[in-house]
């Protein structure tokens, strides 16, 4: 009996959570954006997270890399035979690069006068 009284409340419960979920997505809400510039004009304020997403992978990719240069350094100091030195030099050597490339390439673009100067060409307003 109290099995099936169990069941019958966790049936209403989800019913009445799948309604309450179908209703939120379901409600409409007012146009945002007024024209196409401005959908245009958030779309590409959006696009400037990008260089920052990339960045992030370049560290959590050569952090990866790096430490799997250190296993393979474990690696052969356990079993020489097996592992060679410089199998775990180069992961190393990988690993930092991909850590120090959004420097480099913040350094160079810098240099070049690319990142942070006055943008000649402006955005077309549709």
């Amino acid at each position: 009996m109290a099995t099936s009284l169990r069941a019958a409340a966790l049936a209403v419960l989800g019913t009445a959570s799948l309604w309450l979920l179908a209703s939120q997505v379901l409600r409409t809400s007012p146009v945002l954006a007024v024209s196409l510039g401005d959908m245009a004009d958030k779309a590409a304020a959006d696009l400037d997270a990008v260089p920052g997403l990339l960045a992030i992978g370049f560290y959590i990719v050569g952090a990866a890399v790096a430490g799997f240069g250190l296993l393979k350094l474990k690696r052969h100091v356990d079993h020489p035979q097996q592992t060679t030195l410089g199998s775990g030099l180069i992961a190393i050597l990988i690993g930092v690069a991909l850590i120090a490339a959004p420097a480099v390439i913040n350094g160079l673009s810098d240099t070049f006068g690319l990142g942070g100067a006055v943008q000649t060409v402006s955005r077309p307003r549709l």
